[in-house]
């Protein structure tokens, strides 16, 4: 019995800390990954999808370098403000993003595998803010909103 309970401990030490991982902060709340945090006046709140910015990517150029053998994606990515309010301070997720080499991303700050708005730029309804990359590989990565200030 007393192995049982010991596994069961375990399996949920084991749960609860790779759970955790991909969890992060947003006020008082964990938002789970690929979800966005929404800071609205003060107010947090994780959504699944973030209804005020839209983020649209586009391949706009292939090759391959070293006889075919390291393919490469060129990116051109919009980030847009489809809401009603003045957006400041986005943080992008990604998924598969491989960049080329440390200066395959251009218009936008890095942070380990977060992408940040540059601090000068915020968005009034309507406007865009746009910035590319070069992925190794034949495709984009995947992008989400992962955290937004609204004011």
């Amino acid at each position: 019995m007393k192995f049982f309970v010991a596994l069961l401990f375990a399996l949920i030490a084991i749960s609860v800390s790779s759970t955790a991982a991909h969890d992060f902060q947003c006020g008082v709340y964990r938002c789970p990954d690929m979800h966005a945090c929404v800071c609205d006046a003060g107010v947090f709140r994780c959504v699944y999808r973030c209804d005020e910015v839209i983020i649209t990517q586009t391949v706009t150029r292939r090759w391959a370098d070293n006889n075919g053998q390291l393919p490469y994606a060129q990116v051109e990515v919009s980030v847009k403000n489809v809401g009603h309010r003045m957006v400041k301070d986005v943080t992008i997720g990604t998924v598969g993003m491989n960049l080329k080499d440390n200066n395959a991303i251009w218009g936008i700050s890095t942070q380990g595998n977060d992408i940040h708005l540059p601090s000068y730029v915020d968005l009034a309804p309507g406007q865009t803010h746009q910035f590319g990359y070069i992925n190794k590989g034949n495709n984009a990565a995947t992008l989400y909103v992962k955290n937004v200030n609204l004011h």
